[in-house]
């Protein structure tokens, strides 16, 4: 093992080229009910964002349930938990956060190396079953 891990560059909030709202949550009532992300089911090739390729975002990420949300293509770090500083286990760069019941967790998206489609989703399998993901654009 080396003496020294790579080192990480800090994210930077005022870098941000624009900021996202992207609320996981169950919808509706009884059979209706289903895994959403803004209230919305899957709906692919309608991407809920459009970042442009270079550029980082800052993504609000808030749930009603425990959601590991992982985003394709584009690497995140944390910026807050609940308005917090992160634990150091929140550190470097990551694909994958895990959002606890009524967390709000704050990340800085990195859009690079292609644009296309891609999509985020919840990592725990029966919604990711149920289709709580979401397409975005990068272009």
């Amino acid at each position: 093992m080396p003496g020294r891990l790579a080192a990480v560059e800090p994210a930077v909030r005022a870098s941000a080229a624009a900021s996202r709202l992207f609320d996981f949550r169950r919808t509706g009532q009884g059979p209706d009910a289903a895994w959403t992300i803004n209230g919305l089911p899957f709906r692919p090739g309608t991407p809920l964002a459009r970042p442009r390729l270079g550029t980082t975002e800052v993504w609000r990420l808030t749930s009603d349930f425990h959601h590991p949300v992982h985003v394709h293509l584009a690497h995140f770090q944390v910026l807050s938990r609940n308005g917090r500083v992160p634990a150091a286990t929140d550190g470097g760069w990551k694909d994958t956060v895990d959002l606890r019941p009524y967390e709000v967790v704050e990340v800085l998206v990195r859009f690079e190396g292609f644009r296309g489609r891609y999509m985020m989703h919840c990592h725990n399998l029966e919604h990711e079953d149920m289709a709580m993901m979401a397409d975005f654009e990068v272009v």
